[in-house]
């Protein structure tokens, strides 16, 4: 009778071997996130924006304010093959010259700060709150078919907030108002101190999110409609979304985008908002919209206003998510830690020499022979 012969033929990893993987893989992924967070603290520059996430943006950040101009700078040192070293740049300026103006952004894109030419700039203007009749009640203000029943200039509005990097405030935040009340925007950029209207998270260095709110807000005439009217212009054309919602000029690799939402929180409760865009399919540099709100005492709707340069993405060691591996990491070890392994309980069997029949000449062999009738025997 031959032996049986055991062959391994699947993959075998011992328990001990996977609790070192996983230790390790841990105690890295624990210390990186420790360094990440300490190195979060540190702000040489005081903007509030860390210096680990100015370095991997490349974008240093830069703020100016004088009484009618809030003014937001980034740049960073590039260097390209033909032409040395420049300054990649951006200017985002929020203008507002007390009640003899309009509340205005106007972005610049930069690829040479020194020569003070843009290549792209794309610009913002709070125009008017009109009130309406919706003629053929579809939600959309359309001036040649609604009637417009009131119609007030956003000149009469004033600063009435600003921050830079105060008590854990963002980088800059800055809140304007019509002298009513009525009518509120604030603007946030880098980083939020609180989570705005359906919690959106924070902001990147390259983004800036307006929060609109209307207080007590009471029509001149009971059941119009009101809406926001917009002036958007560029130095290119502009280039509206099938959807709707957002509107950008581009250039190489320069872009401008604004965007807005089809929703905002009116009274307590989400509320559709319909956007009159241009219709005209003829590309201008210039254009108007208007967000529909409807009719309503109290809202909130948050648009947001963001711009790409040609950044160089370099992949970052420490970017990668640690918080998140250091998590499952120490899940693993933890079930693999726990995890008896069970094992068969062993058994006895009694083992007897063949039985040969009394019509067979064969004989039993000598090792048969030697193999008692009680041997007992584990098994395997």
């Amino acid at each position: 009778m031959s032996k049986e012969k055991f062959v391994r033929d699947k993959p075998h990893v011992t328990i001990g071997l996977l609790i070192t993987v996983f230790s390790i893989l841990s105690g890295l992924s624990l210390g990186i996130v420790i360094y990440n967070d300490v190195k979060t603290r540190s702000d040489s520059d005081g903007d509030t924006v860390p210096d680990n996430a100015e370095d991997r943006a490349k974008q240093p950040l830069f703020f100016e304010s004088t009484e009618n101009l809030l003014s937001f700078r980034s740049y960073g040192t590039e260097t390209t093959p033909t032409g040395g070293n420049h300054e990649l740049g951006h200017n985002l300026d929020i203008l507002h010259g007390g009640l003899s103006s309009h509340l205005e952004i106007r972005s610049s894109l930069y690829d040479d700060v020194s020569t003070g030419i843009p290549i792209l700039e794309f610009g913002i203007k709070y125009e008017s709150l009109i009130e309406f009749v919706d003629a053929n009640s579809n939600g959309f203000f359309e001036p040649v078919v609604d009637t417009i029943v009131g119609e007030t200039s956003l000149i009469n509005m004033v600063r009435i907030d600003f921050g830079y990097g105060v008590e854990g405030q963002p980088s800059y935040y800055s809140g304007y108002s019509t002298i009513d009340g009525v009518f509120k925007v604030y603007f946030y950029t880098s980083r939020e101190h609180v989570l705005l209207a359906r919690q959106v998270g924070l902001l990147a260095p390259n983004q800036l999110k307006s929060y609109l709110t209307f207080t007590d807000y009471s029509p001149t005439t009971s059941g119009l409609n009101l809406a926001l009217k917009l002036s958007l212009s560029s130095n290119h054309n502009l280039v509206f979304s099938s959807s709707g919602l957002s509107v950008e000029a581009s250039t190489d690799n320069y872009k401008a985008e604004y965007e807005w939402y089809d929703w905002a929180i009116t009274d307590g409760t989400n509320t559709t908002v319909n956007t009159t865009v241009p219709s005209s399919s003829v590309p201008s540099s210039n254009g108007v919209i208007y967000l529909n709100f409807g009719q309503f005492t109290n809202g909130t709707y948050d648009p947001k206003l963001s711009w790409h340069l040609p950044y160089r993405n370099i992949f970052n060691f420490f970017d990668l998510p640690w918080s998140y591996i250091a998590m499952g990491s120490i899940a693993i070890l933890m079930v693999i830690v726990t995890t008896r392994v069970v094992r068969k309980i062993p058994g006895r069997v009694t083992y007897e020499p063949a039985k040969l029949s009394s019509k067979s000449k064969k004989k039993a062999t000598k090792a048969e022979k030697r193999i008692p009738s009680t041997l007992l025997h584990r098994v395997r």
